[in-house]
């Protein structure tokens, strides 16, 4: 059984011969590792990009491969705001492109699909479905809508508004439920076969449950709807950070296959409430583990959250976030390592 038939049966919640295994995104990681930016790497022929991808993929033998994380921001780069990036590390906003949540009427994503950086990571994304996307699945990740909007007029702005002009909001997020699917869209069209949607602001630690129920599920649901309407057989995975503990009871509503949780996560808690319901993966502290400890240790970690998640079906290992770009090849290969020399 290849790598793209167990995460397959993983995201079923199938029985596995081994524990799936994956980093949680990995572009700035992958790419800061063999001393390249983002924005380098955005700019390179599609075929040495994609040979990079695959290259680095060989050392540490993830399940999952992504063909376009890190990259998150780019969206807001074509409909008109401006990002920075970083020699390491994934590009941030510049500043909020909207000063007024009542300004989302002079937004506009038909221009999303000619931002030359997004063109070429769609050619990387088709030539790493051609070279390897028989035997591993291919991904791409984007902000989920609302943190897109926190992204256009800043998460501070976002949340007040979520108090104070709640149409505001559900109007913003109505746009960049568009340009979320929009983005996602490009990148099935180009071979993917998993999308990820990542969550900052809609963590357990910013906002009570019921402004999760108001304002984060809608958007995400209809998302991943969408997504499975356009094409059944595309996994759908979200990540949300923080404590998403007092979420969890609400996630098989959704409509997406798997959970990626934060490290402050109990994954035998998720056990106990997902079982049976979705998948869930998780969630080795990409920073306290992943970044900063020793293989050994790592490799201690990492049994630690397949025992606590029941060691079953329904389960993937991965870090708890997104792996911060230095964290050593040891490291990482130590985790891939463990899950795929444990049995279920």
């Amino acid at each position: 059984m290849n790598s793209k038939e167990i995460i397959k049966k993983a995201l079923k919640m199938e029985k596995t011969p081994r524990v799936p295994v994956t980093v949680l995104s990995g572009g700035a990681w992958c790419f800061n590792s063999n001393d390249i930016s983002l924005k380098d790497a955005m700019e390179m022929e599609a075929n040495a990009a994609a040979d990079i991808i695959i290259k680095t993929n060989q050392k540490v033998n993830s399940d999952i491969v992504w063909a376009a994380s890190g990259y998150n921001n780019l969206a807001i780069r074509a409909i008109g705001g401006e990002i920075n990036f970083r020699k390491k590390g994934s590009p941030d906003i510049a500043e909020p492109m909207m000063k007024e949540l009542s300004e989302v009427d002079k937004l506009d994503l038909s221009k999303l699909s000619e931002d030359v950086g997004i063109q070429n990571l769609l050619k990387i994304t088709k030539v790493l479905e051609n070279k390897i996307g028989n035997e591993t699945m291919i991904a791409v990740s984007q902000w989920v809508p609302l943190t897109l909007a926190g992204q256009i007029v800043g998460i501070e702005k976002l949340m007040k508004g979520m108090i104070k002009d709640k149409a505001a909001v559900k109007a913003l997020i109505d746009f960049t439920s568009e340009l979320c699917y929009k983005y996602l869209e490009l990148f099935m069209n180009a071979g993917v076969e998993l999308v990820s949607m990542s969550d900052m602001s809609a963590s357990g630690d910013m906002i009570p449950k019921k402004f999760f129920e108001e304002f984060a599920v809608p958007c995400l649901s209809k998302v991943a709807h969408k997504v499975k309407s356009k094409n059944p057989d595309i996994g759908v995975m979200t990540h949300i950070c923080g404590n998403v503990t007092k979420f969890l009871d609400i996630y098989p509503t959704i409509g997406v296959d798997l959970i990626s949780l934060d490290a402050k996560v109990d994954l035998g808690k998720a056990r106990e409430m997902l079982d049976g319901k979705m998948a869930f993966g998780g969630n080795m502290s990409p920073v306290d583990v992943m970044k900063d400890e020793t293989p050994e240790g790592v490799k201690k970690a990492c049994i630690d959250c397949i025992e606590r998640s029941g060691a079953k079906e329904g389960y993937v290992m991965m870090p708890g976030c997104d792996m911060p770009p230095d964290a050593p090849l040891e490291n990482i290969k130590a985790m891939m390592e463990t899950g795929q020399s444990y049995s279920l």
